[in-house]
């Protein structure tokens, strides 16, 4: 059976009108600097330049949670972040897990053996789980993995 966790409401309302906000900013600039440097078409420069900023801000995030695709799932099997890969990772293939607190946000750090890690370095986990923006709690995601992997605090 596994556990699933999807992208919460709230904090998709957040990350949303982040995203908004940091577009506006970058549009204001490009909308300035095409006025400095006398373009003709400097609003449609800024249309195009604000649609692709906030596309590659957040066009994944919103495509996941308007499907209401699950973004994590502790398998059986291993363990699936849809925003680190397409498929499980291996219980066997994880070779430390770590838990981290910043501020109030937690952040789980996945540290893969070295010969199944892409980037190969021991000292840098292979992906790290946001946990905030998720629909279940720390102490759920944290309950859920227990059985199958033991997860350390990092006090870094």
């Amino acid at each position: 059976m596994a556990t699933q966790f999807r992208y919460s409401r709230n904090s998709f309302k957040i990350s949303v009108l982040t995203a908004v906000g940091l577009t506006c900013i970058v549009s204001f600039l490009v909308w300035l600097f095409s006025r400095l440097f006398g373009f003709a078409y400097y609003n449609t420069i800024t249309l195009v330049s604000g649609l692709i900023f906030f596309s590659f801000c957040s066009a994944a995030m919103i495509w996941r949670f308007m499907r209401n695709e699950v973004v994590l799932a502790v398998r059986p099997d291993g363990l699936f972040d849809a925003r680190y890969s397409s498929q499980a990772v291996p219980w066997d293939d994880i070779k430390d897990l770590r838990l981290r607190q910043a501020e109030h946000e937690f952040q789980l750090s996945v540290f893969l053996w070295p010969d199944r890690a892409v980037y190969g370095d021991a000292g840098r986990p292979e992906f790290s789980i946001d946990l905030a923006p998720l629909d279940g709690s720390v102490e759920s995601v944290v309950h859920a993995i227990a059985p199958h992997k033991t997860i350390s605090l990092d006090q870094g």
